[in-house]
């Protein structure tokens, strides 16, 4: 069981369920957004909002899962440096831990790991940015809507 796997069973007691993953894919921004219809607009916002969640979600699990590979790495490096024994300085330990093979590995899961975690949060905040477009928009139209109904209603 991964540490993201423990965060989800320790938040659905609490009422939380894991998001889905949304159907196709992030859906890009059309050049015009004033060219959707109101529905059209809603979709989308809804769709934005729908991969904000799952993105979320795995972020939060990405983030979970780079603590662990940093945990994981350090303990290779402190066994590899204990286990250098024969090398009477820190830099000479240091070296030795840093070509052991285990600390390779790890030190690649802990890269792969941070860079998942960095590209999820692109995808998060791009998301959010366009859902967040999306909802100004919507605003804008109901806004401009208020605007002609008063004009109509008090005779300006």
């Amino acid at each position: 069981m991964t540490a993201a796997d423990q965060l989800w069973d320790q938040l659905e007691p609490l009422g939380f369920e894991k998001e889905e993953r949304p159907d196709g894919y992030l859906p890009s921004l059309p050049r015009d957004i004033t060219s959707l219809t109101d529905q059209q607009l809603m979709v989308l916002y809804s769709q934005y909002v729908s991969w904000t969640a799952y993105a979320a979600m795995r972020l939060a699990e990405a983030r979970a899962n780079e603590k662990a590979t940093k945990q994981n790495l350090n303990h290779s490096m402190a066994t590899a440096s204990l286990n250098a024994a024969m090398e009477k300085t820190v830099a000479g330990r240091k070296a030795a831990a840093a070509a052991d093979t285990q600390v390779q590995k790890d030190e690649r899961a802990h890269i792969d790991a941070q860079s998942l975690t960095e590209a999820l949060e692109m995808v998060h905040k791009n998301a959010e940015a366009r859902a967040n477009f999306c909802s100004r928009d919507l605003s804008r139209r109901q806004g401009s809507r208020d605007i002609t109904t008063r004009e109509n209603r008090w005779g300006i």
